[in-house]
């Protein structure tokens, strides 16, 4: 008799066991810059665009990008692309942050290096 009441106790252990790890992983925030690549030659005469694809986590709610450290655009798709202002010729940094509903960065970010001639 015993048998059969462990029986759906432990199936139950067993489904909740999967469903932990597929719960951690969507709560995991990150940001992916999909292109251009760290280090790209961009075109000064082109319209040059970032491509990215983010996972904001639970503190997270969307997206600010920045170039030198000054944000030029707020997004909250979580994937897409996001044309990028004309920039001056030489180096820049060019980030993506997770930021929360008050638009306080939460730590979560990727930045790359490129440069135009």
């Amino acid at each position: 008799m015993y048998r059969f009441l462990a029986l759906p106790a432990l199936s139950a252990a067993l489904l909740l066991a999967g469903v932990a790890p597929l719960a951690q992983a969507a709560e995991q925030a990150y940001v992916k810059i999909l292109s251009p690549a760290n280090g790209a030659k961009l075109d000064a005469m082109a319209q040059n665009k970032i491509t990215y694809e983010v996972q904001p986590g639970p503190r997270g709610d969307h997206v600010h990008v920045y170039v030198d450290d000054k944000e030029v655009g707020i997004l909250r798709q979580l994937k897409g692309s996001y044309t990028l202002e004309t920039l001056s010729p030489g180096n820049h940094d060019v980030c993506i942050k997770v930021v929360n509903k008050a638009h306080v960065p939460i730590g979560v970010e990727r930045c790359i290096k490129v440069s135009l001639d």
